[in-house]
């Protein structure tokens, strides 16, 4: 092999290399086994349990399941299912006082052709910045199907993809004005927890992991 071909075939296994340790760096959030590095905020506990692959919520009451550590810059990855009429979130950047939603940011997740969920506002929809930026389109798959959610949130920079398919992309500091009198995103924490919420509906959550950047 002469230097040159050392010289490229060297490189290659670099960008290999550096490519597998991206990917390691992502952390799984759920262990399959408990929820350890979780709690209950607002709600009772036994309304989650670890369900095998799966973080369940039974129903109503169950306020929002977060995890214990805060973050800041991210990629959060994970699927979700819900059934007919279905209505849950994923929070992110949430402190841990105050509704998440509205303290923090709510993702929504929700069967939007349920017929009791007809006269929501835009924002209130799936894929929606809760209350606040409505989704760029509609990507969720029908009821009892899971769909996947990758978010990235890095300065005030949201980027959303739900089955592969942008939905938001928005900078939060261009949002000056809170919406259903709650405070605007561009006053809205930086850092703080994820999680999920409990809306009176069963939700699963699974292959739940995340990458600080």
């Amino acid at each position: 092999m002469d230097r040159r071909t050392f010289f490229l075939a060297s490189a290659g296994l670099a960008l290999a290399a550096g490519a597998a340790g991206a990917q390691a760096e992502f952390t799984k959030l759920y262990n399959g086994k408990d929820l350890t590095g979780w709690h209950v905020k607002d709600g009772k506990a036994e309304a989650w349990k670890a369900n095998g692959e799966m973080i369940s919520c039974s129903g109503e009451g169950g306020g929002w399941l977060a995890s214990d550590k805060q973050y800041g810059d991210f990629v959060l990855r994970l699927e979700y299912r819900i059934p007919p009429g279905g209505n849950s979130g994923v929070g992110i950047r949430f402190p841990s006082q105050g509704d998440p939603a509205h303290v923090g940011m709510e993702i929504q997740i929700l069967d939007d052709d349920a017929p009791q969920y007809k006269d929501l506002k835009p924002a209130q929809y799936t894929g929606g910045i809760y209350y606040q930026s409505a989704p760029k389109l509609k990507a969720a798959k029908k009821p009892g199907e899971w769909n996947r959610y990758v978010i990235r949130a890095k300065g005030p920079e949201i980027t959303i993809r739900l089955n592969g398919m942008e939905i938001q992309k928005v900078n939060v500091e261009e949002f000056t004005k809170g919406e259903g009198g709650h405070k605007a995103l561009a006053e809205r924490p930086r850092r703080g927890h994820v999680g999920f919420q409990s809306h009176g509906a069963q939700v699963d959550f699974r292959n739940i992991e995340i990458r600080e950047l």
